[in-house]
């Protein structure tokens, strides 16, 4: 299914019934992404799925896809949908989403789950990252494609989860180049939701790979931890919905029930 958002056609799906849910995928990830864990939730929810603007179905939009753009979409969405509150759940760029979805419209969200992902900002040393790898896209798409989705692995499964990899890089490559570089300078530009997150520190659920070495685990563990939001720790690195897909599914169906 599709809605129209701005000049672009947004590719969703929903399934179940009940509260509704949206789940937002990551960086070089889209709808699929959800695929066992939406299966499960619609015996319960109605959850709602979508490709962000770059990714899966969905073509690319201007020069820049901010946090706050995408989050704008979603609340567009939304209201597409006729939902008068809705809960989120994000996977790494998907967090970030819904974090600046939660400043944009707080009364909107029932619960927030972020799901290997936190609310800081970029380092500088993270931002010359994101600039390198702008330049890597831009004249070795496929190797740089590779790279990346293997990078969201830990070296110890990159054998045991061969299969999962070789798939999700596969999906990783219906990203349009464009697509990818607006969202690699919407990521590097996007600001620190530190606050915007303790605010919601009732309703919020955190959810890490102790061994998850994309973002800064330790920051986003103690930044849960002071604010007093639900810290769930799993085994693992990044890539949480595929290393652990039924410890994820019973964290996320608790905290939300």
């Amino acid at each position: 299914m599709t809605f129209r958002y701005k000049q672009a056609k947004v590719h969703y799906t929903f399934s179940g019934e009940g509260e509704p849910i949206i789940l937002l995928h990551g960086f070089l990830e889209n709808s699929l992404m959800w695929e066992t864990l939406q299966k499960e939730l619609s015996k319960t929810y109605n959850v709602y799925v979508l490709d962000l603007p770059g990714h899966g179905k969905t073509e690319a939009i201007g020069y820049i896809h901010t946090m706050e753009d995408y989050a704008a979409l979603v609340l567009a969405f939304a209201e597409h949908q006729k939902l008068k509150n809705f809960s989120l759940l994000g996977h790494s760029m998907g967090g970030y989403v819904a974090l600046a979805l939660a400043e944009l419209k707080s009364e909107k969200i029932k619960k927030l789950i972020l799901l290997n992902s936190s609310s800081l900002a970029d380092s500088e040393v993270k931002q010359k990252e994101r600039n390198r790898a702008i330049t890597m896209i831009q004249k070795y798409p496929d190797a740089f494609i590779r790279m990346a989705v293997k990078h969201l692995f830990l070296p110890k499964d990159q054998k045991r989860l061969s299969a999962e990899i070789n798939t999700a890089i596969l999906e990783a490559n219906k990203c349009s180049q464009q697509g990818i570089i607006n969202t690699l300078k919407g990521m590097r530009d996007r600001k620190d939701r530190t606050e915007v997150l303790k605010n919601f520190s009732d309703r919020s659920l955190m959810i890490l790979g102790d061994q998850d070495k994309v973002i800064n685990f330790e920051k986003t563990k103690i930044i849960a931890q002071e604010a007093g939001i639900e810290l769930e720790i799993l085994p693992g690195g990044h890539m949480s919905y595929i290393e652990h897909p039924e410890l994820l599914f019973k964290t996320v169906q608790e905290f939300l029930s």
